[in-house]
């Protein structure tokens, strides 16, 4: 068991369809129309009258083929794409921009975050340019912050070529998924699990 970072395509209108709709981004992502459990309403909510607003609306279709996820690596995919363990700047810190929710939501780890189309592009840019070795120049264990890192500890007890080869993969699908989404002008919605 762990923190995985999972995506899912979709077009720009799919993204405004489903804005500040958490039942609607709960079956959306899990394709489950009974997945989705509404807050249980506040003392201050009753004693007022405020009554909690439905959604009953459409919820777009999903594609096949449409979600990836890069498991465990992606911190260390991040700081290898950004240099940093944090946020970062820039295309290259998609994973870690979680700065844009899609909706209030809670699908395990947090709200799902929405990587806009255009980022996406500029991501999938940058991405296409890096070869495996340029990719993986910044890992270097003992100059990596290994204990600010998700699996960091798996690389300081020693798992140095397993872990490299995991986040060469995922980097990869990363890559690939990015680019197919860029290609067909869509936004990536992301959560972790």
């Amino acid at each position: 068991m762990g923190i995985a970072y999972c995506l899912i395509r979709t077009s720009p209108e799919n993204i405004e369809v489903l804005r500040d709709r958490p039942k609607a981004v709960a079956e959306f992502v899990y394709q489950d129309p009974d997945v989705y459990e509404e807050p249980k309403s506040s003392f201050l909510s009753k004693l007022f009258g405020n009554k909690a607003q439905t959604d009953d609306g459409p919820v777009p279709k999903r594609l096949e083929g449409d979600e990836e996820d890069i498991d465990k690596s992606w911190h260390i995919v991040h700081y290898l794409l950004c240099g940093d363990a944090g946020r970062g700047d820039g295309p290259l810190a998609i994973i870690g921009d979680d700065l844009n929710p899609l909706a209030d939501i809670n699908l395990g780890l947090g709200k799902p975050n929405i990587i806009s189309a255009d980022w996406v592009k500029e991501f999938a840019e940058l991405a296409s340019h890096m070869t495996d070795e340029s990719f993986l120049e910044r890992y270097v264990p003992e100059e990596m912050p290994l204990n600010e890192l998700y699996m960091g500890d798996v690389v300081a007890r020693g798992d140095v070529g397993d872990i490299r080869e995991y986040a060469l993969e995922n980097f990869q699908f990363l890559r690939d998924f990015a680019s197919e989404a860029a290609e067909n002008g869509q936004a990536i919605i992301t959560y972790y699990t």
